[in-house]
C-alpha cells in the first residue's frame, strides 16, 4: 500500500501535450522517509508534465518553500529557503525499465503511472547544505550555546594525558 498516493501520476490515459500538477511537501511528506535529515518544511512542487510521445515523459519541477533543519553548530531551528528547479525525462522501454541516471528514468513499455514522492524527495536533499548554520539565514549562533561548547573544549584540552601515553611516546622518542 503506497501511503504517498497523491504523488502518483497516472500518464498512460493522457493525449500528448503539457499538464500541470501541484504537490505540497510538509510534515506529513517527510514522515515517511525513516532516515530524513528534514523532518520539517513547507515546499510547494509546480509540476509540468510533457507527454512528447508515448514512450517519452518529460517532467519539470519548480520547487519553492522552506525546510527546517537544525544549525550543526549550536542546534538552533533555521528555516532554509528552498528554490529550485529540476528536470527527469522518462523513457518506456522494456530492454533497459528499471535503469536509472541523473535525468533520465526507464520504465517498462507497458507502464502507465509514476510515484513522483521519490523524486521530489531527492530533488530536496540535493538542495540541502553541506553544513547547516545559522549564518546560512542571517543569524548569529546561539550565545549560549557557543559558551558552553567553548566551555567544553576547554575542559577537554585541561585533562591529563594518560600516563600509558606519555609511557609510549617516549618509546616512540628513543627509536628517532
Amino acid at each position: 500500500m503506497n501511503k504517498l498516493k497523491e504523488y502518483i501520476i497516472n500518464f498512460g490515459n493522457l493525449a500528448l501535450g503539457k499538464y500541470e500538477y501541484e504537490f505540497t511537501a510538509g510534515e506529513i511528506f517527510f514522515s515517511h522517509y525513516d532516515y530524513s535529515l528534514v523532518k520539517h518544511g513547507d515546499v510547494k512542487i509546480h509540476l509540468q508534465l510533457d507527454k512528447e510521445s508515448d514512450a517519452l515523459i518529460i517532467l519539470d519541477f519548480v520547487l519553492d518553500g522552506s525546510l527546517r533543519l537544525e544549525c550543526d553548530t549550536c542546534l538552533d531551528p533555521i528555516d532554509y529557503p528552498l528554490n529550485a528547479t529540476d528536470r527527469l525525462i522518462l523513457k518506456l522501454d522494456d530492454r533497459v525499465a528499471g535503469v536509472e541516471d541523473d535525468e533520465i528514468a526507464f520504465l517498462p513499455a507497458d507502464a502507465y503511472q509514476i510515484d513522483v514522492s521519490p523524486y521530489i524527495y531527492e530533488f530536496i536533499n540535493l538542495e540541502l547544505p553541506l553544513k547547516s548554520s545559522c549564518s546560512l539565514v542571517g543569524k548569529e549562533c546561539n550565545p549560549n550555546m557557543l559558551q558552553m561548547i567553548d566551555k567544553t573544549n576547554s575542559d577537554e584540552n585541561k585533562e591529563e594525558i594518560d600516563p600509558r601515553w606519555e609511557a609510549l611516546k617516549k618509546l616512540n622518542g628513543n627509536k628517532k
